[in-house]
């Protein structure tokens, strides 16, 4: 069974401006996707209708193998852990384990199960003893973990994570990444730095209102008209090694890891 499956989704706001157009997608169960592009590519919303908060305007959608209405849209949001981009959207409970709480109390679990996953949720965000502060006086990156926490907490098998490191410290964003490593589950993320892709997927959609591209990471780095198009940037390692390529006439796969531009620069390991 598809995770996701999206068929010809479109979707025009209200003033009639097209966001997104005849989308294609199908996401396998387990798999892990990055959708990327410039701001106002249609990431967001593609992830809003992913995760049944908005309805295509045309098209079809599927979770779990099911067809979206507006009917079913509450069950199927249950299969469903969406990370807003700014965690201030996301969490308004008076404390930590009130918020991350939130989702399994009203799933209706009883209270051992409720403390059980709370408990777990906050020791993989990584807050754990954070169980009675205030959320809104946290920094930007704690009340990431706690939105994080609160996702995890309702253990959904889909997880959607609306640009999970922006607006992140180095060490913050170093601790998010790890976090995000190490969850089960279908993930789906969106973000404009392909630098994230390369380190939490394998397969890279890129979307500028239509999909222009669905694939592997690799080849994307050397298709300079598809990242010309979508405004897409090379992290700074691959730029230094597509520059080396040039200079030193050699032939080799544009790196995604030090380790591997390591691996060619010195291949003996001397």
């Amino acid at each position: 069974m598809d995770a996701l499956n999206l068929i010809e989704v479109s979707y025009a706001y209200p003033d009639g401006i097209r966001a997104i157009e005849k989308i294609d997608l199908r996401v396998r169960t387990g798999e892990r996707v990055a959708l990327v592009g410039p701001n106002g590519a249609g990431k967001s919303t593609l992830l809003k209708i992913m995760a049944a908060l908005l309805f295509p305007t045309d098209g079809s959608v599927e979770i779990m193998g099911e067809q979206l209405t507006k009917k079913n849209a509450e069950r199927l949001r249950r299969h469903i852990g969406f990370l807003f981009q700014d965690p201030d959207d996301q969490i308004f409970m008076p404390t930590v384990w009130d918020d991350v709480a939130f989702g399994p109390i009203n799933m209706q679990l009883d209270a051992d199960e409720v403390e059980a996953r709370v408990r777990d949720a906050m020791r993989m965000a990584g807050i754990e003893g954070y169980e009675q502060r205030v959320p809104h006086h946290l920094s930007f990156g704690e009340k990431k973990r706690v939105a994080i926490a609160g996702v995890l907490a309702m253990k959904a098998p889909i997880l959607l994570l609306d640009e999970p490191t922006a607006n992140l410290d180095p060490q913050g964003r170093s601790d998010l990444i790890r976090i995000l490593r190490s969850l089960p589950g279908t993930i789906l993320l969106a973000t404009h730095d392909l630098s994230v892709a390369f380190e939490l997927t394998d397969r890279a959609i890129v979307l500028k209102k239509t999909k222009l591209y669905d694939g592997d990471l690799r080849p994307l780095l050397e298709d300079q008209s598809i990242l010309n198009k979508a405004s897409l940037d090379l992290p700074p390692l691959c730029k230094l090694m597509v520059e080396w390529r040039k200079k030193s006439g050699k032939k080799f796969a544009i790196p995604l890891t030090v380790d591997e531009a390591l691996d060619v620069l010195d291949p003996d390991g001397g």
